[in-house]
């Protein structure tokens, strides 16, 4: 398994619907000491215990479950026997419990055990707590020649044996709205197919094709070893796509009239359109236009609202500057929020899990693009620190595999 790459723990708990309750840490005078790691979940106690043991941690890169956790390289037949490399990040690998990925050739994790590194499997057998944590300090968890302690005070992760106090981070190159604009636009117009929300959305995208987006920074995504790219959002939640998922177009999208407000009423339309759409649009046909994997920067003629994260639930508001826009892989219609299903509408369009519902991997407020896999010798780029600020300079960064930096 790939020790570089990360797992939310708290990911795993939610899915699995572990009866582990989040619980306030405190720093021994009363004041609770809470994390600042991803909360897009439900229980952050692990984190939170962290943060108190170790309060020069808060707000860091090791203020995040990947402390504890890992991910991993996978492969995968493409047919013909041409094996072809891809790497699960954290919130893909410890996704493969619940949704298992029949394409990949090795075992995927399948219990919270399996996704830790062995400095998270240190501190859950000590006993997940503040003594724990200190119980296993003068250890070398990750056999790197150093001290779990002396990584942490160097802000580097004591459950990683790629990552070591003094090591230097991946070359980047930064691209900021004007650069992104500078590369060949690309357009499509697609179904954004939600999970949970009460709408689904058909809408316009512009921006650049991831593709033409990496051949800029001087990746070669036809290489044997590119592995696919992983997204980053600045409160830490990614998202893996292959080297077939940038080089090759998806399957023609399919467009669905009348499911709006307008046509079925507020308590059965689920459907929201733009005001402008392409012409000659037939209900249940095929949209026009090739449809990629691309960065945009633009939604229906306008620039997207900034994101911004919501304190209280730990999620991002908004969706730019720039946003990850996939298309369907199953192009299918849309169907209601699994929160607003079942209903009395009776019409047929309550949730049905297996459609495609494409929208979930549509990162938000994308600051980071992490080209797999990292050079040799490199440590991985750091989000927790200055994430925000590249969405509030209307920036975003390419790192890894092929760049040679700015």
């Amino acid at each position: 398994m790939h020790s570089r790459s990360t797992v939310l723990l708290a990911a795993v708990i939610l899915v699995l619907g572990s009866a582990l309750q989040a619980c306030d840490a405190d720093d021994g005078d009363g004041d609770r000491i809470s994390s600042r790691s991803y909360k897009g979940h439900e229980t952050d106690r692990d984190s939170n215990a962290f943060v108190t043991a170790y309060p020069a941690a808060l707000g860091t890169r090791l203020d995040d479950c990947q402390t504890c956790h890992k991910g991993g390289e996978f492969t995968y037949d493409r047919g013909g026997g041409d094996i072809r490399s891809t790497y699960k990040n954290a919130c893909d690998y410890c996704h493969l419990i619940e949704h298992p990925d029949d394409s990949l050739i090795e075992a995927q994790p399948t219990t919270i055990a399996q996704t830790l590194n062995e400095y998270g499997a240190a501190y859950s057998a000590a006993g997940r707590s503040g003594g724990a944590l200190r119980s296993i300090e003068s250890a070398d968890s990750d056999g790197d020649g150093h001290s779990n302690i002396d990584e942490i005070a160097d802000l580097k992760y004591p459950g990683d044996p790629e990552s070591m106090p003094g090591q230097q981070t991946a070359p980047l190159k930064t691209y900021g709205m004007g650069d992104l604009q500078a590369l060949t636009a690309h357009d499509e117009f697609l179904l954004c197919n939600s999970h949970r929300q009460e709408f689904d959305n058909y809408s316009w995208y512009r921006g650049v094709k991831a593709g033409d987006l990496l051949a800029d920074a001087g990746v070669d995504t036809s290489s044997p070893d590119f592995q696919g790219i992983t997204v980053i959002a600045p409160d830490g939640y990614m998202k893996d796509f292959t080297a077939e998922d940038i080089n090759n177009a998806f399957p023609a999208g399919l467009f669905f009239d009348n499911l709006g407000t307008d046509s079925l009423g507020t308590d059965c339309g689920f459907v929201q359109y733009p005001d402008v759409m392409p012409d000659g649009l037939v209900d249940g046909g095929e949209i026009a236009g090739e449809q990629w994997l691309m960065l945009a920067y633009e939604r229906d003629g306008l620039a997207m609202d900034v994101s911004e994260l919501d304190i209280e639930s730990g999620k991002i508001d908004g969706e730019g500057p720039y946003r990850i826009i996939v298309p369907q892989s199953t192009p299918g219609s849309p169907d209601r929020g699994s929160k607003y299903s079942p209903t009395a509408c009776a019409d047929g369009w309550d949730y049905d899990d297996a459609k495609d519902h494409n929208a979930g991997s549509m990162v938000r407020g994308v600051i980071a693009i992490r080209v797999n896999p990292l050079p040799a010798g490199v440590e991985d780029f750091d989000y927790h620190y200055g994430g925000w600020a590249y969405v509030d300079s209307l920036s975003v960064i390419v790192y890894g595999f092929g760049v040679s930096g700015d």
